[in-house]
């Protein structure tokens, strides 16, 4: 990890947290959405993640390699594979 991806961390979250994801909707308008939020999955992860089965995101967290990943039921996954749905 380079001191510049731990600087763009510690500026990113005085904007966002590890509790929400900021969105953009159908409409262009910019959300924010708490966890938890549902998500469905899009690919298969056996045994934890099937494909078309819905999960709870409980945070929203980023590697050191600046990769974005959901924690559910205590477990990290990447974002991609999930698509959000909406409620």
């Amino acid at each position: 990890m380079t001191d510049s991806n731990r600087e763009y961390i510690l500026e990113l979250f005085k904007i966002v947290s590890t509790t929400s994801i900021l969105v953009i909707d159908r409409e262009g308008n910019l959300k924010r959405l708490k966890c938890p939020f549902k998500v469905v999955a899009v690919v298969e992860w056996p045994p934890q993640i099937t494909v078309g089965a819905s999960y709870y995101v409980d945070a929203v967290k980023m590697t050191l390699e600046l990769q974005e990943i959901y924690i559910i039921k205590g477990k990290a996954y990447y974002i991609w594979y999930f698509k959000i749905l909406k409620e």
